[in-house]
């Protein structure tokens, strides 16, 4: 064993030496360097996303591998047989298999030291923000596992041929294979379709990318490396074949690859991972594993999945969640969860079964996300039972987390009573009907259908004694309400029942819903529609019973935006940054991303309970709703392109207060936010619906799904580029500032010429007033035909000075964005060039000492 392992280790070293004593080595760690790094950073995508992840490499570094692979292999036994050595080789003492294994483990430690110089990607990163360490190894884990199943196709396409060009050609198209493997939907269908993705090389690296280090994946890599060298060890020893064993060789192969798929599809179908992203988003949490083995094991859950076995692209990821997720249920609850998953087609008994027993249908995928290869019309449906209780879940949406809904809907089927939360009646009729303003029939609010889903969701009057057996409370726009309601709701406060309490300055969703007072707030050119307020309703009321402080007529702006694509969004749209919620109360605590539209801001009361939850950066600051609201004969618009002058401080936008929490936008929970959160909108991860649902559940005393609601990835963003986009935003507001000045200035100089016209004219003795009125009537309609040309053209100059602004401000992130492509891209190659250069230095130093100093002399002399 001694003297095999030395073999192997000369051979190693051979190798080894050969590849980096040439500068070959060294190109291509250069060149792979370099590739990777343009397909980490170079794309506009990476910055589009914002995250400090490798995801636009993942995408690419399979296909990179199948060039990169061979370019490594080509020369370990080809060049062999061009220079002759390999019957030398061969007639050596050694075995045919420790020669070959020598040559691969040369060629997977120059892979290796390849990857350790791409480690200045994970660099870049951390320059740029703060990645997740446990998804950067697992990730890098599952480079080296795919290159080490690659090179040996590379290398059996070496042994075959002499010449280097070929090997190069023919190791790649064997390398393409199982990386293009995905791709063969388009020619199969059903299980043939579905085994072929899943023995894919992409496919199994798509865990590993993901942070999840799976069984079937390790087996994959590990058993294609094994069959392939094992396959080439035999082909090594052909020359001892006394007979032709061509057709007995393509049988062994076969069955090697076939047990390696079998491995791989009962390792996929056992589903044992291991999840190492810091957040462990991937597995179960403790919380849910202890609620599971709470349950009663008299009255197990049984869980129904109905299924889809194909499904598009875009779908796959929940299907596959759904499943592990089940039967990591099963078997963490043992008895107490049973699990039944039904592969369900479209016109089956299965599907039968679905659709007349527990009303599941298929659904149909939107046009966006068909595939060719797969049904559109799919299920994706789930019955939860237990004793006489049942719960069904027709159609799971791709966007909701999967172990909080299974979770809640194991919770809703085993307890027998559920807790009721009552919505009161208020101008926003959150559970719909007709709506006289707009003269239109309204549908319930998405809020409410969510809520259906864990508590008794009642409505309740606001012109009668609320029932005592409500545990929470919600009062949306509590200023629509006339004022012997808005007494009621004030009385109820007052006793310290918990209510959540949802202003706001100007909903988006109606405008005619604002606090202001009807004679602004109404559109002048029309009557007031038949059961409207002719007044708003005095707040301050149950401001002062609440203990916060609210002015209905300002509106908070904020200029942080972390997504560039949502740049042109006016900075009413307030991003709630990672730093304005509160840590310390589980409402708000962990959640990453938030969006209020047009919101207001609260101030506490005295030293009345105030515990801030939601809270802007320091470039925020407040505008008039008079400024923001225009209002014509055509209806009622917002103003754009206002100019926005930072308070430097943090605004309070929503609170915990006595037994209420307060917020000050009703926006918040828009149905555009169910909406994204139901479709699952690449980076864009709002906590709007989580952070709803976890003010009721601590207002109604249910505080044991708020953890598990708000587990997912932290949205790590590039600071760096944040930093550095802030300065060139400021500069704009700066700009669009000084524009709005300069406006103001130039139409208060016009008006004070009118003004002084007018006062000369009123100065003159030798008029009389008749004759005063007619040339003061004269010099105001043409002083003002002037001056609305003026404004015009002023309002001209301004937007062009704000559209030179936000130019100026794209064209210096585009810079900075470009500068730091260049530096990722081009920086990290010049570690393998300089080593190179040094290696050069060190072997030229090394052959002129070997030369004889006499031998030098001579040389020297006769020069």
């Amino acid at each position: 064993m001694g003297n095999r392992s030395r073999i192997v280790s000369a051979v190693v070293k051979r190798e080894f030496a050969s590849y980096f004593g040439s500068p070959t080595g060294y190109v291509f760690i250069t060149l792979f360097v370099f590739l990777s790094g343009l397909a980490a950073f170079w794309q506009e995508r990476f910055f589009l996303n914002n995250l400090a992840n490798l995801d636009q490499l993942n995408a690419w570094f399979p296909y990179l591998l199948v060039f990169l692979a061979p370019s490594i292999t080509m020369t370990l036994w080809a060049e062999e047989r061009r220079s002759g050595t390999e019957e030398l080789i061969l007639t050596l003492p050694t075995r045919d298999g420790e020669i070959l294994i020598g040559k691969y483990l040369a060629a997977l430690g120059i892979y290796t030291v390849a990857l350790i110089f791409s480690l200045s990607h994970v660099v870049v990163l951390f320059w740029l923000g703060s990645p997740d360490i446990g998804l950067l190894l697992s990730t890098y884990l599952g480079y080296w596992l795919l290159g080490a199943a690659l090179l040996p196709l590379g290398l059996l396409a070496s042994q075959v041929t002499d010449n280097l060009t070929v090997a190069f050609i023919l190791g790649s198209a064997l390398c393409a294979v199982p990386v293009f493997l995905r791709h063969a939907g388009a020619i199969l269908q059903g299980r043939a379709q579905r085994l072929a993705e899943q023995l894919s090389a992409v496919e199994q690296f798509r865990d590993l990318a993901s942070g999840i280090v799976t069984t079937s994946a390790l087996i994959y890599f590990v058993g294609l490396a094994v069959a392939i060298l094992y396959i080439s060890i035999t082909i090594v020893g052909r020359r001892r074949w006394r007979t032709r064993m061509s057709g007995h060789i393509v049988l062994r192969a076969a069955a090697l690859l076939i047990c390696v798929a079998a491995a791989t599809a009962i390792a996929g179908r056992l589903g044992n991972r291991l999840d190492v992203t810091s957040e462990q988003i991937h597995s179960l949490a403790p919380d849910t594993v202890k609620l599971l083995r709470a349950l009663d094991p008299k009255r197990p859950v049984s869980i129904q999945a109905y299924l889809s076995p194909e499904v598009p692209r875009a779908y796959l990821p929940v299907r596959n969640n759904l499943s592990t997720t089940l039967r990591e249920f099963a078997a963490n609850a043992k008895d107490r969860v049973n699990v039944r998953i039904v592969e369900t087609v479209k016109y089956s008994p299965e599907a039968r079964e679905a659709r007349e027993r527990y009303g599941i249908n298929p659904f149909r995928v939107p046009v966006t996300e068909e595939s060719a290869s797969s049904a559109n019309e799919i299920f994706l449906g789930l019955v939860f039972t237990s004793g006489g209780e049942e719960f069904v879940i027709p159609a799971f949406d791709r966007g909701l987390p999967v172990e909080y809904e299974l979770m809640r809907s194991v919770r809703v089927v085993t307890r027998s009573a559920r807790k009721k939360v009552g919505i009161l009646q208020t101008g926003a009729q959150l559970f719909g009907g007709f709506d006289f303003q707009r003269r239109a029939q309204t549908n319930e609010w998405s809020i409410v259908a969510e809520l259906k889903k864990q508590y008794d969701v009642a409505q309740v009057s606001a012109d009668a004694d609320y029932p005592e057996d409500v545990s929470a409370l919600i009062a949306v726009l509590p200023h629509t309400l006339t004022a012997a309601q808005l007494e009621r709701l004030t009385a109820y406060v007052k006793r310290g029942k918990p209510a959540l309490v949802l202003l706001d300055p100007l909903p988006a969703f109606n405008l005619q819903l604002s606090p202001q007072n009807q004679d602004t707030a109404a559109n002048p050119f029309q009557p007031a529609p038949p059961q409207s307020n002719s007044t708003v309703t005095d707040v301050r009321p149950l401001m002062e019973a609440l203990g916060v402080e609210w002015d209905k007529n300002r509106v908070v702006w904020d200029t942080y935006n972390p997504h560039p694509q949502l740049r042109s969004l006016p900075p009413e749209v307030i991003f709630v940054p990672q730093s304005g919620f509160s840590n310390k109360e589980q409402i708000s605590s962990g959640l990453q991303e938030m969006v209020l539209i047009y919101p207001g801001a609260i101030k506490q009361r005295g030293n009345a309970p105030f515990v801030p939850l939601l809270k802007t950066g320091t470039n925020a600051g407040t505008l008039r709703w008079d400024q923001l609201v225009q209002r014509s004969m055509f209806g009622t618009a917002i103003a754009q392109g206002l100019p926005h002058k930072p308070a430097n401080e943090s605004y309070v936008l929503a609170a915990k207060v006595k037994n209420a929490i307060v917020a000050a936008d009703a926006d918040l929970m828009g149905e555009e936010f169910f909406e994204i959160r139901k479709r699952g909108v690449d980076n864009l991860n709002l906590d709007n619906v989580t952070f709803l649902l976890n003010a009721i559940d601590e207002l109604a005393g249910e505080p044991s799904f708020i953890a598990l609601r708000k587990r997912r990835p932290r949205h790590r963003t590039l600071e760096a580029v944040e930093a550095r986009t802030r300065v060139y935003e400021q500069k704009r507001d700066q700009d669009a500032q000084t524009a709005a000045a300069t406006a103001e200035r130039r139409l208060q100089e016009a008006q004070a010429r009118l003004d002084a016209a007018v006062a000369t004219v009123q100065a003159r003795e030798d008029l009389d007033e008749q004759a005063k009125q007619i040339m003061i009537s004269n010099l105001q309609t043409a002083e003002n035909r002037r001056l609305q040309v003026a404004r015009t053209n002023i309002e001209d100059e301004r937007q062009r000075a704000l559209e030179n602004a936000r130019a100026g401000m794209e064209s210096s992130i585009r810079t900075i964005q470009n500068t730091i492509k260049l530096l990722a891209v081009v920086l990290p190659p010049i570690p393998a060039f300089v080593l190179f250069v040094l290696m050069s230095i060190r072997k030229v130093a090394r052959e002129r000492s070997r030369i004889s100093t006499d031998r030098l002399v001579d040389q020297k002399e006769a020069a």
